[in-house]
């Protein structure tokens, strides 16, 4: 062929050059050419006729997917913020042998695919059509050479791989590492799993068999330390789950890296088998390697915003790791809210950017916390950590109280790197709570000025806490999957430290949930259920017993993060106080003049939460759309027992903007019930003949008449961070 060019072209040196000039024309006419015809855009990938697999196990297998926005949107795609997927043909033809080998490495040998493609001049609408088959199925998993270490039946309740199940590539191998690790932590180091198999198509059947070799039994003969410069070896090896002479365990390998991290004096921490793992020959002996590399030890952070209650905040805290020595640790955190509504920063806002705190009076005051803690880690075990604290605080809930004291914690956390650290904490504080009047009145049958002065002076008040937590949701911020619990009871007395007056025991439990849905893409379900209940004690006041817990202490609901059909604190019980009562000289009725609502607070709660969590069609990685429904129940004491106004159910809608500080959360919930009921009280100032006092005017006062146009049923609800 090279002679028919040359004689075609003249002599070799031409013909190159010919050839040259051929190529350098042919690229340059093909470029436009290339350009007269843009790639097509995939619009939608879908599969038709999956059973065994999921649409996002299937979609993330494949080379295909579809663009991230509406093509329409032409200024989007030059701002950057649309990306269109093209369609690749040979891709395309690529994906149908993935799919097929996805299903085979499943078990499903006979599975096929065809594909049918939308086409236009721009965009490609791709469909999967599967015809599953049956999958070869396991008939039989038998684990041989684990005798006296492990039993085979024990084993066999361990895995996931089960028989009866699909020939599934993955859990097999997954099945063989769960041996291996099961003997690992039994102190067999070097263990060996042998995989072996056999199937049978036409039978649609598959034998397994695992052949282990487990090797020598070993302890931890030395414990070699990599990478330490300023913290000192002792340190580390006292952090560490496991010392020399030790049986060896991969769990306790995992703790120790784990413990090295919540030091927070390393960046990298890696504790495992050295390269050269046998001490002295003797392989019953085996050596581990402790790779650190230290961090930053002292850590600022800064952040401010901005929310309906809380108005401008501000906060800002600093840790310093390895204080005084050791993995001791400071922290000093100070937080401020109601900035530019609360006295002394107050201009105006509460008028303007902050309406929601207008009605509020206890909102006309800063809030504040600062507190200084610190923590001896390993305190009487390796497991147990001490933290001591002293704070000074001014917080708020809305229309409901102020609370104002200083005071100090010692708390006690069992099992800091377990799934469910306990913690025992003794709290003493001294200050008081300021309240609506009203809301006292409910303890008694009089609501005299001295009584009411009597309860509101500052007390001490002391607490024993018991609480023990669990959590394996992430992310973090918006969490997909996993699970968190919170088990919490609280005790205050006399025989503790407490005020005579301060009697109760309280205990809360609440527990959430998030799965993803199958074959939905980014679809998350969560789940939260809240339970309360506080048994107050006697406490003698003013020649009366009562039954008296602090208002800052009782349950509260309705608002974002709770029952977001009500404002917030409103789901519960109310009390009603007026100025005075005026009458309608059209109506003859009797009408309170300025007049206002106090939550009281509840000893009894029943929250349940539920939310679909679906990507928006635009933006799906910045958006979510949601769907939820809000159960809640109160219930006060009564002159019964604990009475209730039974369960409100609100459901709405709502959005997600997701931001590096949290979802930014807009949620809309319908809300047909009618204003709670509650006492009325009138407040008759003092005179000259006694003090002033709040008279009851009516027991069961239904609350100013309500609109019954849609838009006032609707309760709107803005909020940083997910409601739970």
């Amino acid at each position: 062929m090279t002679g028919v060019a040359v004689r075609l072209f003249g002599p070799p040196r031409r013909a190159g050059l010919l050839t040259c000039l051929a190529a350098a024309l042919f690229a340059v006419l093909a470029v436009p050419l290339a350009a007269q015809v843009p790639d097509r855009a995939v619009t939608s990938v879908r599969f038709r006729g999956q059973r065994a697999l999921d649409a996002l196990t299937l979609g993330m297998s494949i080379y295909t997917s579809p663009s991230k926005c509406f093509l329409g949107v032409a200024f989007l795609r030059h701002l950057g913020l649309c990306r269109p997927r093209p369609f690749d043909e040979l891709e395309f033809r690529r994906d149908v042998l993935r799919l097929a080998l996805l299903y085979r490495q499943r078990g499903y040998y006979d599975a096929r695919v065809d594909t049918a493609v939308r086409r236009d001049a721009r965009t490609a609408a791709v469909t999967f059509r599967l015809a599953e088959g049956l999958p070869v199925r396991v008939e039989s998993v038998s684990v041989r050479g684990t005798a006296g270490v492990l039993e085979e039946v024990s084993i066999l309740k361990r895995l996931s791989f089960r028989e009866g199940q699909p020939f599934d590539r993955l859990a097999f191998e997954g099945a063989a590492d769960t041996i291996a690790l099961l003997l690992r932590d039994r102190g067999y180091p070097f263990v060996q799993v042998y995989r072996n198999f056999t199937v049978d198509r036409e039978a649609r059947r598959a034998q397994v068999r695992f052949d282990v070799v487990p090797g020598p039994r070993a302890r931890v003969g030395e414990i070699r330390l990599v990478g330490g410069r300023t913290v000192s070896p002792g340190t580390i090896r006292g952090t560490l789950a496991v010392k020399e002479g030790d049986w060896f365990t991969d769990r306790a390998l995992l703790a120790s890296q784990r413990g090295l991290y919540d030091t927070e004096l390393f960046a990298f921490a890696d504790v495992g088998v050295a390269p050269d793992s046998v001490v002295g020959g003797a392989d019953s002996l085996v050596r581990l390697q402790v790779q650190v590399s230290e961090g930053v030890r002292n850590r600022l952070r800064l952040g401010a915003g901005y929310g309906t209650i809380d108005c401008f905040r501000t906060q800002g805290s600093w840790g310093a790791a390895g204080f005084l020595g050791g993995s001791r640790r400071l922290d000093v955190v100070a937080k401020v809210s109601k900035l530019g509504a609360g006295r002394p920063t107050d201009i105006g806002l509460r008028n303007t950017l902050c309406p929601a705190l207008a009605p509020d009076p206890f909102s006309d005051r800063l809030n504040y916390i600062a507190s200084v803690g610190f923590t001896q880690p390993q305190f009487l075990g390796r497991s147990n950590a001490l933290t001591v604290a002293g704070f000074a605080e001014r917080r708020s809930e809305f229309k409901a109280y102020e609370r104002q004291e200083v005071g100090g914690s010692v708390a006690l956390t069992f099992g800091v790197e377990r799934r469910l650290p306990v913690t025992v904490a003794y709290r003493l504080s001294y200050g008081r709570t300021t309240a609506d009047p009203a809301t006292f009145c409910t303890f008694f049958d009089r609501c005299e000025e001295g009584t009411i002065t009597l309860l509101s002076e500052r007390r001490r008040q002391a607490a024993v806490v018991l609480s023990a937590t669990r959590s394996t949701a992430s992310p973090v911020l918006e969490p997909s999957s996993g699970s968190t619990y919170l088990l919490e009871l609280t005790h205050a007395s006399p025989l503790i430290g407490s005020d005579s007056l301060i009697v109760f025991n309280k205990a809360l439990a609440e527990a959430s949930w998030y799965r993803r849905v199958p074959a939905m893409r980014g679809w998350v379900l969560a789940l939260r259920v809240r339970a309360g209940a506080i048994r107050p004690g006697l406490a003698l006041v003013a020649d009366s017993a009562i039954r008296f817990v602090p208002p800052e202490e009782r349950f509260y609901a309705g608002g974002p993060s709770s029952v977001r059909g009500f404002d917030r604190n409103t789901l519960g019980p109310l009390v009603y106080v007026a100025d005075s009562l005026a009458v309608n000289a059209a109506t003859g009725d009797t009408v309170p003049y300025n007049l206002r609502t106090s939550p009281v607070g509840s000893y009894g709660i029943l929250l349940g939460n539920a939310e679909l969590r679906i990507p928006s069609p635009v933006f799906p990685d910045r958006m979510r759309v949601v769907a939820f429904v809000d159960v809640g129940r109160l219930w006060d004491v009564g002159g019964q027992g604990l009475v209730s106004a039974g369960y409100r159910v609100t459901p709405g809608v709502g959005v997600r903007v997701i931001t590096p500080l949290g979802p930014l959360r807009v949620d809309v919930a319908y809300n047909d019930y009618p204003r709670q009921r509650g006492p009325l009280y009138v407040a008759v100032p003092a005179t000259g003949s006694g003090p002033g006092r709040l008279d009851l005017v009516a027991d069961d006062y239904a609350g100013p008449a309500r609109r019954t146009s849609f838009m006032s049923r609707l309760r709107f609800q803005f909020s940083v961070g997910e409601a739970f």
